[in-house]
């Protein structure tokens, strides 16, 4: 049996509903709007009813014919700005109804997660997919070292290193990076500083170690991660360039980045699978 509702009812129980409600005529119009999403847009009844998308002027009205997942509605007098979740359903008529959930305090707090999130990455000092230093970690450790060196005149090297994806062929995956982390990790020794620089960019500090000791440790990794199993995949062929620079008097943290950063540039443009000093 189905029951019939008759229109006035039908309108108080649209206006009682604690959700925006549209419905969208066969032709595309407005047909009904209820008092809860006029109160979420700041508008009155005679500004939607019976229009069509192409006779509302402003933007965000335009979106109530859309099927968006979230509206953004800017404040406007009175009425604070808000986000509105749209669910979107399609009657045997050919007519369509959207309901429309105030979900601003969820994005806010959304918002605010990851702010917090934001704000803990940039006090942390650890990079969360390789478990190495980030670029704050490295810094922190970094700066003692070179401080050392001006004190008793000592030895440090630093190698940076960047792998290269070949032309036309796929993108590094982020399993990648952690692949070559751990092996460089391998090989470093516990006065070693190990950090993640960029998305394909790793730093080596190497403690009393000369130049041309830090040389033969980055070409003894070229050839290990030439024989990675990802690195021989052919839809992949990635290389490494690797840049070395050691202390020099007069150095600071700056100098010695900047150095092994252009060192590492050069490597780059030998293609890869190169050490460069400078």
């Amino acid at each position: 049996m189905t029951m019939q509702v008759e229109p006035p009812l039908m309108e108080r129980l649209l206006n009682m509903a604690p959700v925006g409600i549209v419905l969208l005529d066969a032709a595309g119009r407005i047909s009904s709007v209820n008092s809860t999403l006029l109160d979420f847009l700041g508008v009155t009844a005679n500004t939607l009813q019976g229009k069509s998308k192409e006779e509302l002027s402003e933007p965000q009205l335009q979106l109530l014919f859309e099927q968006q997942q979230t509206i953004f509605v800017p404040a406007a007098g009175n009425q604070p700005e808000r986000w509105l979740r749209c669910d979107c359903h399609r009657l045997d008529s050919d007519w369509e109804i959207h309901y429309y959930t105030d979900v601003t305090r969820q994005h806010r707090l959304e918002g605010e997660q990851r702010r917090m999130e934001e704000a803990l990455r940039e006090h942390s000092s650890t990079d969360p997919d390789t478990g190495l230093f980030n670029r704050r970690g490295l810094l922190s450790r970094l700066e003692p070292q070179v401080s050392r060196c001006r004190r008793y005149n000592t030895r440090m090297s630093v190698v940076m290193i960047k792998l290269l994806r070949a032309q036309g062929k796929q993108p590094l995956e982020e399993s990648d990076l952690p692949t070559v982390a751990r092996l460089i990790k391998d090989q470093a020794r516990w006065a070693d500083t190990l950090a993640r620089m960029d998305d394909e960019e790793l730093i080596m500090v190497l403690p009393e170690t000369s130049s041309q000791g830090a040389c033969e440790l980055a070409e003894r990794l070229v050839r290990q991660i030439q024989e990675l199993p990802v690195t021989k995949n052919a839809e992949k062929e990635f290389s490494a360039a690797f840049g070395v620079t050691a202390w020099r008097t007069g150095d600071d943290t700056n100098t010695m980045l900047t150095r092994v950063a252009d060192a590492m540039e050069k490597a780059r443009a030998a293609g890869g699978n190169y050490v460069a000093m400078a």
